[in-house]
């Protein structure tokens, strides 16, 4: 075996190149496989829901919809992968294995579809909006690398 480095012969067991100082790699080929359940959750209409409040009070809607749907998530145990214009996505079961990860993401969904018609409630009584805010959840099971 050659470092990767400088080329130059490697002896075996070695750790760092006697040449060069580099560190030898060692390939992992084992791979590691968990069972994942990912929360897709979009507000419906937003686009309406900007034209009735406008721009500057959609997205206080929106940071309002997010941070209550991140302390759901985060309270039974998901992690919060990024957030869409009018979305989040969030990972139940990763980095950190949950043997009940698709319970705690159904949990979590009928909670954060609680929280949006608490939030629908508050916005149709301050805000003149034809459409009131709702929210559709998907959920995806699977393996993640």
């Amino acid at each position: 075996m050659s470092c990767g480095a400088c080329d130059a012969e490697l002896r075996d067991g070695a750790r760092f190149c006697d040449a060069c100082g580099s560190p030898v790699a060692t390939r992992d080929t084992h791979a590691e496989y968990k069972q994942v359940t990912v929360l897709f959750a979009d507000v419906v209409h937003s686009m309406d829901i900007a034209a009735a409040v406008g721009a500057e009070r959609l997205r206080e809607i929106m940071t309002e919809l997010f941070n209550r749907s991140s302390k759901v998530v985060q309270r039974y145990g998901g992690t919060v992968d990024k957030f869409t214009g009018d979305g989040i996505m969030a990972v139940f079961g990763a980095p950190i294995a949950l043997e009940d990860h698709a319970r705690r993401a159904c949990r979590a969904a009928l909670d954060i579809q609680k929280d949006v018609q608490g939030l629908a409630t508050a916005v149709e009584g301050r805000d003149p909006c034809p459409t009131a805010a709702a929210c559709r959840v998907e959920l995806r099971r699977g393996d993640y690398r």
